[in-house]
């Protein structure tokens, strides 16, 4: 695939992880980029965030991303694309949201392309973090648009678990998710 002025997020976060998976790199897409994939007409990224399952040696991405334009920002994490507006980041693993360990992802395929994300519950806890941890509302918006456009494919109730969890005692994160519900309800 080629990456140019026109490719949306999800089309350069396709290209890279399938540019990634064929060098046998695995990758999970998370952060406000999985957001965008998943709520793309109410939100929207401007950096795909990718965690590797063995991020030991960003060096081994050179290749990969070269071959879809993409070259590394000096020894940062960051890699840029002189046809995009959309960066890279690879955020140091392991994959998680808040205390919990992330092990379960789910692929999404798109014309012979792959991309390993994070499940539409894990986004919106990713997202919640934001808001609970940075006071993020902008996190906590890119959180109610994928509750709202995958009504049935988030579990309410391990979202109130984890809530509880993050924070056991605390009524502070208790109060944050009780206005992301109120504003997926509005």
């Amino acid at each position: 695939m080629t990456i140019d002025e026109s490719s949306s997020l999800t089309d350069v976060c396709f290209a890279v992880s399938t540019a990634l998976d064929k060098h046998g790199i695995v990758s999970v897409l998370t952060g406000g980029s999985a957001a965008t994939l998943y709520a793309p007409h109410a939100y929207t990224s401007l950096d795909a965030d990718f965690i590797l399952e063995d991020d030991n040696d960003l060096g081994e991405l050179t290749e990969p991303l070269k071959s879809i334009g993409f070259t590394r920002r000096g020894r940062s994490r960051l890699f840029e694309h002189a046809h995009t507006r959309y960066t890279l980041d690879f955020p140091k693993g392991p994959l998680g949201v808040g205390r919990d360990y992330i092990t379960e992802t789910r692929i999404i395929e798109r014309g012979g392309l792959r991309i390993r994300i994070l499940t539409r519950t894990d986004c919106i806890r990713d997202r919640l973090a934001g808001f609970y941890y940075w006071d993020d509302y902008t996190a906590l918006n890119a959180a109610v648009a994928v509750a709202a456009e995958n009504p049935g494919d988030v579990d309410i109730g391990l979202l109130r678990r984890w809530t509880e969890r993050e924070a056991p005692g605390s009524t502070e994160l208790l109060e944050k998710l009780a206005e992301f519900e109120r504003r997926l309800n509005a």
